[in-house]
């Protein structure tokens, strides 16, 4: 089985590293609990041609080696979008808390199956982790939130973790879909709606915001269409 090997940083310090090795990557979909807040993701990717999913939430496995830190990411063209998740990280000794972002290339959703779709762009993940023992009983009243535009005063997406299913039905909805156990998989969660429309921008960051411990989780990244290409004339 293929690996990407990984060191994070628990609670942000660089004096308590953590060796993660993934081996699998699932991107979950759709898990708002409040089904009218799922309607309206939905809604926002119909707009831009997605088709509505069959049933909810979705799952799809993607290779473990598009897991990255960031902070570029080349890509083809700027039809590609960022949205802020939560990261579950099942190593063999715990389960730790990530901030993330599944970008996808809209495009390919719209013209082709999915699945293939979601290979096109790397999940990335922030360095700094929790474990998920230290923040589970305040769970529902962490802040998950993005802006883009390298502009945080404005918020792209805001919700409090409530919205979503919690990690351990997330891991209990997974766990059929593994061969195997769990251990080296990282699961991105799904996400939030965003305010206002989905917008393209070449710059997306998020935050996981934990005001019980005054502790935040930032994953932030650029993209760029390949700037060492010249095409040809």
């Amino acid at each position: 089985m293929n690996e990407n090997r990984l060191t994070f940083f628990l609670d942000g310090d660089v004096n308590k590293p953590i060796e993660f090795v993934c081996t699998k990557i699932v991107n979950a979909g759709y898990t708002g609990k409040n089904q009218e807040e799922v309607r309206k993701h939905i809604e926002e990717l119909k707009e831009l041609g997605v088709p509505a999913p069959d049933s909810v939430p979705t799952y799809y496995a993607k290779r473990c080696d598009l897991l990255t830190f960031g902070p570029v990411l080349e890509v083809a063209d700027t039809d590609n979008t960022g949205e802020a998740e939560y990261v579950i990280l099942i190593a063999e000794d715990d389960i730790y808390i990530a901030a993330g972002s599944d970008h996808t290339d809209r495009n390919l959703e719209v013209t082709s199956v999915i699945p293939k779709a979601k290979q096109m762009c790397p999940n990335v993940i922030s360095r700094a982790v929790w474990r998920l023992s230290d923040v589970q009983d305040h769970w529902d009243d962490i802040i998950i939130r993005a802006w883009i535009d390298g502009n945080p005063d404005v918020a792209y997406q805001e919700a409090t973790l409530a919205a979503m299913l919690n990690p351990q039905e997330i891991i209990e909805l997974v766990k059929p879909l593994v061969d195997g156990d769990l251990v080296g998989t990282a699961i991105f969660s799904g996400t939030v709606a965003t305010i206002g429309e989905i917008r393209f921008s070449d710059k997306y960051e998020m935050v996981l915001e934990d005001k019980v411990r005054n502790q935040t989780l930032y994953c932030g990244y650029s993209i760029q269409t390949f700037p060492w290409f010249k095409e040809p004339k």
